[in-house]
């Protein structure tokens, strides 16, 4: 898998996003900047952008918005408690309550995460935007409470980490745990997320974005995890072959279009388990069939649209029918993408 993924992108440096640091006016630390909602800052970007633009020349908008989000990091450290601390690389901005190693082994394991991503995904990662990337890394209560301004409900709550565009400044919030040293989960999400984020500029269907991110998760984080990990099931009471079948046999024709358009993703904890498993299993189908022609896979991730779950360009790209892939898995049935039906 590792070498496979490597081979599917053009390889591609990646622009360094860190800014010189210039003459940037001192950015005023303006309460009407920041809102609270639950005891916690948020930032008004808009003002903050507007600011921006009135007074900063565009070469240094780069350094004007890393002040900025330091700020926000000051009120946001103060506000989360338990010793959270930021901390800087050349691409990264990183609030955690970390100690020192450990600030230093999250900057690193991002900083080569972010290398081996924008390497691969050469010309299709979003290297655009103004400011390094920022991560959030918090203990589960503060996540909790923090990604609930973003996202209703309580599943999101239970997450691992979330890319986060809403509100003006693209971000990666993770739960993690007071030591991050080689913790390998806190790894696992850390490369997921940067991969949405690469990503984020592409209209991508939510199964091949998720399949993407699981790629560079395994080949970044370890490996893959057993099926019966993945699926929260007993490997020991009915074994992979088992697992496999019941997993098979819980799909139908209505499930699949909820699959392919994305609103089965956004049901109930099961069942998003079961479409990130069956976006491996798509992805994994497909990758054998273009294995040695990755320039036919790129023009596919770059043209793939969500409004169809990826058809045409799967047609166009790949020589492919998603229906078809499905079924190589599933067996008989009408599997193809129907968008009339989303």
């Amino acid at each position: 898998m590792p070498g496979f993924i490597r081979r599917l992108f053009t390889r591609h440096a990646g622009a360094n996003t860190a800014a010189s640091v210039r003459n940037v006016p001192p950015l005023p630390d303006n309460d009407e900047w920041f809102y609270p909602d639950s005891g916690l800052p948020y930032p008004r970007w808009k003002k903050i952008g507007n600011w921006v633009a009135e007074n900063v020349e565009a070469e240094d908008f780069d350094e004007a918005y890393n002040i900025a989000v330091r700020l926000w990091l000051r009120r946001m450290a103060a506000a989360g408690g338990g010793g959270m601390r930021s901390a800087e690389s050349p691409n990264f901005i990183l609030l955690s309550p970390f100690e020192q190693t450990g600030r230093r082994w999250a900057l690193k394991a991002l900083e080569n995460a972010r290398r081996s991503i924008f390497e691969a995904l050469g010309t299709l990662a979003w290297a655009q935007g103004w400011g390094k990337h920022l991560v959030l890394a918090m203990h589960p209560a503060l996540y909790a409470r923090y990604t609930a301004h973003y996202f209703s409900g309580d599943y999101m709550a239970r997450s691992a980490g979330l890319m986060i565009s809403g509100g003006g400044y693209t971000h990666i919030a993770a739960q993690a745990s007071l030591t991050a040293r080689e913790d390998s989960a806190f790894l696992r999400t850390l490369a997921h997320e940067l991969t949405h984020n690469a990503l984020c500029q592409l209209p991508l269907p939510r199964w091949l974005d998720e399949a993407l991110a699981m790629s560079f998760e395994d080949q970044l984080g370890g490996g893959e995890p057993s099926i019966a990990d993945r699926l929260g099931a007993s490997f020991e009471a009915v074994g992979t072959r088992g697992l496999l079948r019941n997993f098979a046999d819980w799909w139908t024709e209505e499930k699949m279009q909820g699959f392919w358009g994305g609103a089965l993703w956004n049901s109930a904890e099961d069942e998003q388990s079961h479409c990130y498993e069956m976006a491996r299993i798509i992805f994994r189908i497909i990758r054998q069939s273009v294995d040695g022609a990755p320039g036919r896979f790129r023009a596919f991730v770059g043209d793939a649209d969500a409004m169809d779950g990826g058809q045409v360009a799967a047609k166009e790209h790949l020589g492919l029918s998603l229906g078809e892939v499905a079924a190589d898995f599933l067996g008989e049935g009408d599997w193809e993408p129907q968008p009339v039906l989303w």
